[in-house]
C-alpha cells in the first residue's frame, strides 16, 4: 500500500552524467554528476550540483569537483558523490507536503567489464542510502522501461537486481 506513496527514482549513472526520470511526477532530468564547494571562512560548503554547480565554475573560491570521474570505477570520491546526490535529489518535486524519501534504483552505466565486484556494489548503495534514498535497488542491464518502473517489477531477461 505505502509502496506506491514513496516516490521512485530512476538513476542512470554514467561518469559524465547522472540522467534518469522521477515518478510519480514524471519528470526527466539529465545533471551533471558534479559538485560546487565554496570555501567560506576556511570551511568548504556544498553550494550546488549539476547544471547549477557548472554555471559556478572559475568563481573566486569556488571549486568544481566530479565524485563519479576515476579510470577504473564510478564511485571516485564517496564523500563529493554523496554531497551531489543529496542536492539533486532535494532538486525533485515533491507529491505532496511531505517531501518523502525516494527509492532509487541505480543503474551503472560504465565500469562494468568483469561485473561490480561486492565492494562496488556495497558503496554504491551505501551512497544512495546516505544521500537520502529510503531505499535502494542496484540495477544491471538493459535501460528499464516506464511501465516497469511504474509496477516494480524488474525482468528476469536482459539484466540482473544487485543486492550488497
Amino acid at each position: 500500500m505505502f509502496k506506491n506513496l514513496t516516490p521512485l527514482l530512476y538513476l542512470k549513472l554514467r561518469s559524465q552524467s547522472i540522467s534518469g526520470l522521477h515518478l510519480p511526477s514524471g519528470t526527466v532530468f539529465d545533471e551533471p554528476p558534479v559538485l560546487a564547494l565554496q570555501t567560506i571562512k576556511g570551511k568548504r560548503e556544498a553550494i550546488a550540483a549539476g547544471h547549477a554547480a557548472m554555471k559556478l565554475k572559475g568563481q573566486t573560491q569556488v571549486e568544481v569537483l566530479n565524485g563519479f570521474d576515476h579510470p577504473r570505477s564510478l564511485l571516485a570520491d564517496f564523500t563529493i558523490a554523496e554531497k551531489t546526490l543529496k542536492l539533486l535529489f532535494l532538486q525533485l518535486p515533491a507529491k505532496s507536503l511531505l517531501k518523502l524519501a525516494p527509492t532509487v534504483v541505480l543503474h551503472p552505466l560504465e565500469h562494468l567489464e568483469g561485473g561490480l565486484t561486492q565492494v562496488e556494489i556495497r558503496g554504491l548503495y551505501e551512497l544512495c542510502r546516505s544521500a537520502g534514498a529510503k531505499q535502494v535497488q542496484l540495477w544491471i542491464g538493459r535501460e528499464l522501461s516506464i511501465e516497469e518502473l511504474r509496477s516494480r517489477q524488474f525482468p528476469t531477461d536482459g539484466g540482473s537486481l544487485l543486492t550488497p
